[in-house]
């Protein structure tokens, strides 16, 4: 179901899973995919939020206010994606196909996150002053911008891999010495591998 997600919108989902971790929640939730959102901090949702003022720390704050902490989850752990969550994902193809998107980005999560209405994450962006239909609106007119034109792919790839393996490295400083930490080894060598091939070598 990922397959049309760009790298930055997987990032997030990854993120997701991190700061379920880092809660103790049992499940994903829509707070957790706008932690995700703001962690990846880039891109559209990046200008969105700039142009409405709302600081990504304020956005934090407000969610762990809300947030029950418990015992830190191994991130070998299975966590579901709540039912909400998964509307959620539902909700990212159906906005992008509204703007005419082959791709789902960060921009369509954030859509997304603000549909499912009676969620943590939406009341907090509408407390923040985000509104649906204004942020459709302004999702279509910086996309339609030239200056988002994207760099050349092989860049692009390169800064997207650099981005995994960062993100590979800090999983395995988490799990020293466990069995999942071969396995990320040895991912962190595709990624590098892939790497070189994207420079030509």
């Amino acid at each position: 179901m990922f397959e049309r997600y760009t790298e930055s919108a997987r990032r997030v989902l990854f993120f997701a899973r991190h700061e379920v971790s880092e809660l103790g929640a049992t499940s994903i939730e829509p707070e957790h995919v706008l932690l995700g959102l703001i962690r990846e901090n880039k891109g559209i949702v990046a200008r969105i939020l700039a142009l409405s003022q709302i600081s990504p720390d304020d956005i934090r704050r407000q969610i762990e206010s809300r947030s029950a902490f418990r015992e830190k989850i191994a991130t070998s752990v299975e966590i579901p994606f709540s039912a909400e969550t998964k509307r959620i994902l539902q909700f990212t193809a159906e906005e992008a196909d509204r703007l005419g998107h082959s791709y789902i980005g960060t921009e369509h999560l954030l859509l997304a996150v603000l549909r499912e209405e009676h969620s943590v994450a939406a009341s907090i962006l509408t407390t923040l002053g985000l509104r649906l239909d204004e942020v459709r609106r302004t999702t279509a007119e910086l996309s339609a911008e030239p200056s988002l034109a994207r760099v050349s792919p092989a860049h692009a790839a390169v800064s997207e891999q650099i981005e995994q393996i960062k993100l590979l490295v800090q999983q395995l400083a988490e799990t020293p010495g466990s069995s999942q930490a071969r396995e990320i080894v040895e991912r962190i060598g595709r990624e590098l591998d892939a790497v070189k091939r994207s420079l030509g070598g």
